[in-house]
C-alpha cells in the first residue's frame, strides 16, 4: 500500500512539474519574452489573431511629372556653343543661401564605411543616423543581401518590437523606422537597383489571450508577389541584369585601377556625363537608378547621383547620395540629388546631373560647363544647392562637412 502511495505521489509530483513548465513556457510564449516558432506556440493555437498591413510610401522622386518643366528650363542648355538660360544668353546670377539658412542644417562627419569583402566598400552614412529600431531592420536586409535578387525574402523580427507596440503610438513609430530604414538603405547601396521598396510591406501579427496580446513582425512582400521592379519581373530577370551591371563594373574599374584618386573621380564623373542622357520627359525605364544610368544611359538626378556613388565605392573612394533642394535660374527651389566625395581627407561637391547640360541641335560644350559642378566647394556649391537631409517622411539627415574651397589639381 504504501509503495503504491509513492507512486502515486511521484506521477502527481512529475504532473505538477508538467503542469509548471507548461504554465511558463505559455507565459514565456504569451507575453513575448521568447519567441516561439509557430508550429510550437501554445498561445497561437488558443489566441485570437489578427494581421495588419503597413506599406511602404513611396521613395521621394526627386523629379516628377509636376516638375519636369522646371526642370528642364533650369537646366543648361547649349545653343550656338552658348549657354542659355532664361531664355537668353546671359547666365543668371543665382542668389546665396545666407549663413543664417546654412546654419539651421548643420552637417557632421557621423558615417560609417564598413569593408565587407566582394562589396569592398559599403557606404553606411544614413545607416549611422537611424535609431535602434531602424538599425535593426537595415541590418536584416543587409545580413541577406544575397536574397534580396529573389524579391521574397521576408525578414522576420518575431517580437523584437513588441515592447514597442505596447506604446502609445508605437504602431506609428515603427512604420515611420521602417519608412527610413528601407530608403537609407537604397541610398546606401546603389547596387540594389532592382528593388522596389513601395512594394515592401511590413505585417503585424497580434495574437491575444485576454487582455494579453503578442506583437509579431515581419517585413517582405504580398503572398504570391515580389518586391522586385516591374523591368526586372523576376529572380532570372534581375539576375542577369545585376550580372550585365556587374561585368560593366568590373571592365570599368580595371580601366581606372591605375590612377590615382583625383583621376579616378574624374573618370567616373566624366564617363556618367558623357555616357548618359538627361531624361526630359521621363519616358525610360530605371531613370531612377544605376541600371538606368549606366545599362540604358537615361537617367535624372537620382540616377546620376547613384551611379556615382556605385562607381566609386568600387574603388574605395568615399562618397555618398545628398538629398537636398537647388535654386534655379527663375530663382525656384526644386528637389535635387548630388554627391559629396572624399579626396585628400576632405570632402567636395559634385554634381553630375547639372554638369551634363541638355544639348541643342549641335551646340558646343565647353570644359568649363562640364566642370561648373566638379569638386566645388561650400563657397560655391552652396550659392544654388542646400542640402536638407530629405529622403522621407521629412527626415532630417546630415552630411559630411564639405571645404570651403574648391579642389584644386
Amino acid at each position: 500500500m504504501e509503495r503504491k502511495d509513492n507512486f502515486l505521489s511521484g506521477i502527481l509530483g512529475v504532473l505538477i512539474i508538467l503542469v509548471f513548465l507548461i504554465t511558463v513556457y505559455f507565459c514565456l510564449d504569451i507575453f513575448g519574452i521568447i519567441d516561439i516558432p509557430e508550429k510550437y506556440s501554445i498561445a497561437r493555437w488558443i489566441g485570437a489573431k489578427t494581421s495588419e498591413v503597413t506599406v511602404a510610401v513611396d521613395l521621394e522622386q526627386v523629379i516628377t511629372n509636376e516638375t519636369i518643366d522646371e526642370w528642364i528650363n533650369a537646366r543648361p542648355k547649349v545653343v550656338d556653343n552658348s549657354i542659355e538660360r532664361d531664355g537668353g544668353n546671359n547666365p543668371v546670377s543665382f542668389p546665396e543661401f545666407t549663413n543664417e539658412t546654412v546654419e539651421e542644417n548643420p552637417v557632421q562627419d557621423n558615417y560609417q564605411y564598413v569593408n565587407t569583402g566582394n562589396d569592398n566598400v559599403v557606404n553606411r552614412m544614413y545607416y549611422s543616423q537611424l535609431d535602434s529600431n531602424g538599425k535593426l531592420i537595415y541590418l536584416q536586409f543587409i545580413e541577406h543581401k544575397d536574397e534580396l535578387i529573389k524579391g521574397t525574402y521576408t525578414a522576420d523580427f518575431g517580437t523584437d518590437f513588441n515592447e514597442l507596440l505596447h506604446e502609445e503610438n508605437g504602431a506609428d513609430t515603427l512604420e515611420n523606422d521602417f519608412q527610413l530604414a528601407v530608403n537609407s538603405l537604397m541610398f546606401d547601396n546603389p547596387d540594389l537597383f532592382y528593388i522596389d521598396v513601395t512594394k515592401m510591406y511590413m505585417y503585424t501579427e497580434i495574437t491575444s489571450f485576454g487582455p494579453l496580446k503578442t506583437y509579431r513582425v515581419k517585413i517582405g512582400p504580398v503572398e504570391n508577389s515580389n518586391y522586385l521592379l516591374d523591368y526586372f519581373r523576376n529572380e532570372e530577370y534581375a539576375t542577369f541584369a545585376r550580372n550585365n551591371l556587374e561585368d560593366f563594373k568590373t571592365n570599368f574599374v580595371n580601366q581606372i585601377s591605375g590612377l590615382d584618386d583625383y583621376m579616378k573621380v574624374k573618370r567616373v564623373h566624366d564617363y556618367i556625363i558623357e555616357n548618359t542622357d538627361y531624361d526630359q520627359n521621363l519616358e525610360n525605364d530605371n531613370i531612377y537608378n544605376t541600371y538606368g544610368a549606366l545599362i540604358n544611359h537615361y537617367a535624372v538626378c537620382e540616377g546620376y547621383s547613384k551611379s556615382m556613388k556605385y562607381l566609386l565605392d568600387s574603388v574605395n573612394i568615399p562618397c555618398v547620395i545628398v538629398c537636398g533642394i537647388a535654386r534655379n535660374s527663375n530663382g525656384e527651389t526644386e528637389s535635387h540629388a548630388w554627391n559629396y566625395v572624399k579626396i585628400n581627407d576632405l570632402w567636395y561637391a559634385i554634381d553630375c546631373t547639372w554638369d551634363d547640360p541638355v544639348i541643342i541641335g549641335y551646340g558646343y560644350v565647353s570644359n568649363s560647363i562640364y566642370e561648373k559642378y566638379f569638386l566645388k566647394g561650400s563657397k560655391e556649391f552652396y550659392k544654388d544647392h542646400y542640402e536638407d537631409g530629405n529622403i522621407v517622411n521629412d527626415s532630417k539627415f546630415a552630411y559630411p562637412t564639405i571645404s570651403e574651397e574648391n579642389y584644386i589639381k
